[in-house]
């Protein structure tokens, strides 16, 4: 029975130490999985934390880089606010004898044509940008065809007092947006103290309305616009730059542009003398001034009434930041944008600012000296 109870005491005792190593060797390999489960999930969990970090400086980075608020205005190159660069243009028709000069809100346009008509007087297609009508603009005039053509380019609201049959017929067939005077007269006066029919004007506040009133508020202009470049720096503007001629006719409609290289614009002067524009009494000026030599006049009709063609390709000269290049200009049909290109068939570059093109029949002269 002794020999039993030691039989049983050795039993017993093997018996806890094995439960012993048992237990501890499960301890050891649950601390083992444990330890490869935790490990596994804290490089996880790492990773997840990472991918989110990186997630947010992305996104903070992105953030950082607003788009910009700025754009290329397409009438004239400046830089405006981005909902103001392809505004609806507005060209009014402006009168140029020499006894309405000096001309209300010229110096305001930001794209001018000049060109002859009747009498081989001249006549202004001023074009202006919506937000940038001057407070008087005139004395308005009527229609004739070739200006139409340019106010298309422009995808613009066309502003005269009636005209030719010509260019009346030419609203409709060219599809022109159209203020006519005679028509809507409610967004225009008479300043009696001048004599009919040079005295009719507008405003930015009667134009304002017509635009509402015609629902062209919301209304954006969609053309080609020209190329433009940045204004030189002082010191490398040219002290000697050569001055632009240009003879449309008699003396009355002979045109000079001076450079001013402080400003790197062009003076305008009118049969030899500074021509002003009567809301400010400041002389005008442009950025860029163009000449374009066209055909013989066509046709001189009823009334003296003038036909140019203004398509197809000729000699241009380009002065712009105090340089001026001799080059050609091509409009391919009548709803073309008119293009002007250096020798080397490169189109031209443009300053930032004010363009007036003057269109002279090759039996006119256009110089520079």
């Amino acid at each position: 029975m002794k020999e039993d109870k030691n039989k049983n005491l050795l039993f017993k005792t093997g018996s806890l130490k094995t439960q012993l190593l048992v237990t501890g060797g499960v301890l050891v390999l649950g601390g083992i999985i444990a330890w490869i489960f935790i490990g596994t999930t804290f490089v996880q969990a790492t990773s997840l934390f990472n991918e989110q970090i990186d997630n947010q400086v992305a996104v903070k980075v992105t953030e950082s880089e607003p788009e910009s608020l700025t754009k290329t205005r397409l009438l004239d190159g400046r830089i405006v606010a981005k909902n103001d660069y392809d505004l609806l243009p507005i060209g009014v028709m402006i009168e140029n004898l020499p006894s309405v000069r000096p001309q209300s809100g010229l110096s305001q346009a930001q794209v001018v044509y000049e060109a002859l008509v009747e009498g081989f007087s001249t006549r202004f297609l001023a074009v202006f940008d919506p937000k940038e009508l001057p407070d008087v603009i005139g004395p308005v005039r009527s229609a004739r065809p070739y200006y139409l053509e340019w106010i298309s380019e422009f995808d613009g609201l066309y502003v005269h007092v009636g005209g030719s049959p010509e260019a009346l017929a030419a609203v409709d067939g060219l599809g022109i947006r159209n203020l006519d005077a005679l028509l809507k007269g409610q967004y225009f006066w008479r300043d009696h103290s001048q004599s009919a029919p040079h005295n009719l004007y507008s405003s930015k506040n009667l134009l304002d309305l017509a635009i509402r009133d015609l629902g062209y508020q919301e209304v954006k202009a969609v053309f080609d616009p020209w190329l433009y470049s940045d204004d030189p720096p002082l010191e490398e503007r040219p002290q000697d730059a050569k001055k632009v001629i240009i003879k449309f006719s008699g003396y009355s409609y002979e045109v000079e542009y001076r450079y001013d290289r402080e400003t790197d614009e062009y003076l305008r002067f009118n049969a030899g003398q500074p021509h002003l524009d009567k809301n400010t009494g400041e002389q005008l000026r442009a950025k860029n001034v163009i000449a374009v030599g066209i055909p013989p006049v066509v046709d001189i009709g009823e009334k003296g009434r003038l036909t140019l063609d203004i398509s197809g390709e000729g000699r241009a000269l380009v002065a712009r930041h105090g340089e001026i290049i001799e080059g050609t200009w091509k409009k391919p049909d009548r709803l073309a944008k008119t293009c002007f290109y250096d020798q080397e068939g490169k189109e031209i570059e443009l300053g930032r600012g004010s363009t007036w093109i003057h269109i002279i029949p090759e039996t006119q002269e256009f110089s520079y000296e």
